[in-house]
């Protein structure tokens, strides 16, 4: 099995690379598996037949859900959250409150936003907060509204259980990802990589060899049941080793990158004498992921431990007498 936060990465980055329908329909795939998990009966509301103003609820408890994540360049600008909040809000509340559908009252209302990794736009006029005691106004009622991101779902992952987290990956049939530590000298490197990556074509030389000597590293080392894993970071890795010599050659100190993979190898020489295998793997990504880290920032990492793999750095490169 994977690491805990490598899967609950690998979760979020699933629902925050999707938009519209495909983001709400992973969304309550999340919350249906939680709320069964707390004896809650969670129903899901398909949009196709018309949701009424309602993308799913908690029933025992009159909790409602609206999803927002717009497929448009702007898709997190306060204004198009503020119009967002107004349509679903007011409408959820004429559904219940004046025609008496749903549960017949409101609870709480949560509007969650895909801002791809990042906070909830400034809101200097404080726009949200008008709005929603506007609509409590009109209704003449009072109940709880959050604004919140898919940020907040996963600070709510980290804090369940393994089979949890193992249910929602399984559902939401998906692969793994990474990871926490606060050095800011391997965030400067992540970030210089991502203007790198957009600023350069990358050739894509040929990974045979590369691939067939990975293999026989992961035998080795006891990593077959997540081979096809690694072997898929196989080229970012390799994006990797052009990107440090792309500095080498330009003259550009690479002090960051070492500090990185220096930081890797002491977590990993941690770890060496009391897991093998895939455990042994899983538990040094779940010990360098931080809990708010981006799922970009970890699939990177992830790629820096393969490449770091690969060069024999760390795990086995021989079967030991």
């Amino acid at each position: 099995m994977y690491g805990k936060k490598l899967k609950i990465g690998n979760i979020m980055n699933s629902i925050n690379s999707c938009t519209e329908m495909n983001f709400q329909k992973r969304v309550v795939i999340v919350l249906d598996i939680l709320c069964e998990s707390k004896g809650l009966k969670f129903e899901k509301v398909e949009p196709s037949n018309g949701d009424a103003k309602n993308d799913g609820w908690i029933l025992d408890k009159n909790i409602y859900f609206a999803m927002y994540s717009p497929n448009d360049a702007n898709l997190s600008q306060n204004n198009q959250i503020v119009r967002k909040l107004n349509n679903d809000l007011d409408g959820l509340c004429d559904q219940v409150f004046n025609k008496k559908k749903w549960g017949k009252d409101i609870k709480e209302f949560y509007l969650i936003v895909n801002t791809h990794d990042k906070d909830l736009p400034a809101d200097p006029e404080r726009l949200k907060e008008k709005k929603i005691k506007e609509i409590k106004d009109k209704y003449n009622k009072d109940f709880t509204v959050k604004v919140i991101t898919t940020n907040e779902i996963k600070k709510y992952l980290l804090e369940q259980d393994d089979e949890i987290i193992d249910k929602i990956s399984n559902n939401l049939d998906i692969e793994t990802i990474t990871t926490n530590f606060s050095i800011p000298d391997i965030m400067e490197f992540m970030d210089d990589y991502f203007i790198y990556l957009s600023s350069t074509n990358i050739e894509q030389k040929d990974m045979d060899n590369i691939r067939i000597n990975t293999l026989r590293k992961i035998e080795i080392n006891q990593l077959t049941s997540i081979k096809d894993r690694i072997l898929g970071l196989v080229l970012d890795s390799n994006k990797i080793e052009q990107y440090i010599s792309f500095l080498l050659e330009d003259g550009i100190n690479i002090e960051k990158y070492n500090k990185l993979k220096n930081y890797i190898i002491e977590e990993y020489i941690k770890l060496e004498d009391r897991y093998i295998g895939e455990e042994l793997y899983c538990r040094l990504l779940d010990n360098l992921i931080y809990d708010n880290m981006s799922s970009s920032h970890i699939h990177i990492l992830e790629a820096v431990v393969v490449n770091i793999f690969i060069r024999c750095d760390i795990f086995k490169k021989e079967i030991e007498d």
